[in-house]
């Protein structure tokens, strides 16, 4: 017989290495359970990147002896009574299994005491056997030493980091319970030297003490609430963008990471981000626990929403309505590219297919083209200005805006010869399925393995019909997730770059001052996929380069 049932100590050292990976997982573990018994002050101590010790102390509400017995056995925990308290969850802990998976790979130590308790009790744990249990003199609150992390395991135990690199991942884990917890007061040491010691306070002066480089000015408070969803946290102005990305996203408190969180901000930011560039975002989404899963993972990282599309676009919009539009990049001799700003607002659309309102500093009517550079560049002459126009990035915004707005006309042009598209069964199910294409002014039939194409947007020319099929399809797949409206949205931005003038593209002077007058009348700051249209120096500041004042 190949088949054995594996010993019950064999068994609980691989599940406990499933929750704990590393120092970085133990110090995750025991602040959230000291978040969940409701302490206000954490202290968190590392000793050799918390290989020889991790100690997490809080002044929480502690316990008896008799859970303090079985605190460190399999699947006990003071979260759930059945499986259904599940869709009603409000803690960090519900399995049973952290505490129970530390204790199994260390040697620990466990203090606490209630309130209504004259004396607080301590156990040790090796290996997850109970050596001693004793009464204590201590305060309320809890208190864990582990030490010898992996001690018995001694496979999982090479595995582990230097102490340096141990400690730093640990410090990222306590940075981001500080800032989705900035009402508690935590403290951190690393081999008895002060890290951190940051006071109960508000987010932007928690963001502040994390990250000084950051100028607290150019942070938006996010405030947002829509049917049974709220969203708080910060989000940088788009003057103030980063090459190093920094977006931390909490859901009910929790750290996680999701893709759909993470694109719904980066949507907000796409008229702003230039290549390279990222945003400083920090968010905290509040749901109703039914309408999410955080039973994904085994150290509860991953979530899932019941409801995409819609946190999609609360996430989106809530940002979005706090941003800034940069209207023109002024070149300035102090700095490369100062960008001026003004605020507007921004309406979460109710109608599909809305283009975001933009501002700008519109020039005089009067103005002059110098010329064309480099086969790319418009040079334009006003009063007071020079400006320098990237004519491909204006005309990719002028069809992108043009195609969007006629989105909602749902106008079509019927074809004299249908437009024949070979496409692969699982494909074309998925177009029948979604429908979207009629909903966008496009009539067709499907016959055996071919979409008949019939009619066509009015936007769309008849020439690139096939290749907006093709590019819509992998596109089409995400409609579930981001909603029609976005996933047309980068359909278009794609064509709108394909069907642009290119450098080189011969344009004279009379094309050139009709694409300058429309950027200026249609308000134009950038291109869909957000690089800049125009920097402009005043005559003043050019002066100063050549020191004529």
């Amino acid at each position: 017989m190949k088949i054995k049932r594996l010993d019950k100590s064999i068994v609980s050292r691989i599940a406990a290495g499933e929750v704990i990976t590393g120092v970085y997982s133990v110090v995750k573990e025991l602040i959230e359970n000291s978040i969940d018994a409701g302490a206000d002050r954490i202290v968190v101590e590392l000793i050799n990147g918390g290989k020889s010790e991790i100690k997490v102390q809080d002044n929480g509400e502690g316990m008896e002896k008799d859970d303090l017995l079985v605190c460190y056995e399999s699947h006990t925990t003071s979260k759930i009574d059945s499986f259904q308290d599940i869709y009603t969850l409000n803690s960090f802990g519900f399995r049973g299994e952290a505490l129970y998976s530390i204790c199994q790979i260390s040697k620990t130590t466990i203090f606490s005491k209630t309130a209504s308790s004259n004396l607080g009790h301590e156990i040790e744990v090796v290996a997850g056997h109970l050596v001693y249990e004793k009464p204590v003199q201590i305060e309320k609150g809890t208190t864990v030493i582990v030490r010898d992390l992996f001690f018995n395991v001694p496979a999982r135990r090479k595995f582990l980091k230097s102490n340096a690199v141990e400690a730093r991942m640990a410090v990222e884990v306590f940075e981001r319970f500080c800032l989705s917890h900035p009402h508690i007061n935590l403290i951190l040491t690393k081999d008895q030297q002060v890290i951190y010691n940051l006071p109960a306070t508000t987010l932007i002066q928690r963001i502040k003490a994390l990250f000084p480089d950051i100028p607290m000015d150019s942070l938006k408070a996010i405030q947002s609430q829509w049917k049974d969803m709220e969203l708080h946290g910060c989000a940088v102005s788009p003057a103030n963008l980063r090459r190093k990305k920094a977006i931390f996203t909490f859901v009910n408190d929790r750290f996680v990471v999701n893709q759909l969180l993470q694109s719904a901000i980066y949507s907000a930011y796409a008229d702003f981000l230039h290549q390279k560039e990222h945003p400083v975002v920090i968010v905290n989404l509040f749901l109703p626990p039914k309408d999410i899963d955080v039973n994904v993972h085994p150290q509860k990282i991953e979530v899932k929403f019941s409801r995409d599309e819609e946190v999609f676009r609360f996430v989106r919009d809530s940002i979005k309505s706090q941003l800034k539009i940069p209207i023109i990049h002024h070149i300035s001799r102090n700095t490369p590219a100062k960008v001026q700003e003004r605020q507007v607002e921004y309406k979460s659309p109710n109608a599909k297919f809305t283009t975001t309102s933009e501002e700008m500093l519109i020039p005089p009517e009067d103005f002059k083209i110098i010329g064309i550079v480099r086969g790319r560049y418009i040079i334009v002459e006003t009063k007071d200005e020079l400006f320098i126009v990237d004519f491909h990035a204006a005309h990719e915004r002028l069809i992108y805006n043009r195609m969007l707005s006629s989105l909602n006309q749902n106008d079509g042009t019927d074809l004299l010869i249908p437009v024949q598209i070979e496409l692969r069964e699982s494909e074309l199910a998925l177009i029948e399925k979604n429908n979207v294409l009629k909903q966008i002014g496009f009539d067709y039939e499907i016959i055996k393995n071919q979409l008949i194409v019939k009619k066509i947007p009015t936007w769309l020319d008849q020439s690139d019909v096939k290749r907006f099929i093709i590019d819509s399809i992998d596109e089409i797949k995400l409609i579930d997730i981001y909603g029609l409206e976005e996933v047309m949205k980068k359909i278009i931005a794609d064509i709108s770059c394909k069907s642009a003038l290119r450098t080189r593209d011969r344009l004279d002077l009379s094309q050139a001052k009709y694409l300058v007058r429309e950027i200026f009348a249609n308000k134009i700051s950038t291109c869909p996929h957000g690089r800049p249209v125009m920097y402009s120096i005043n005559f003043k500041e050019l002066d100063s380069f050549f020191e004529r004042i």
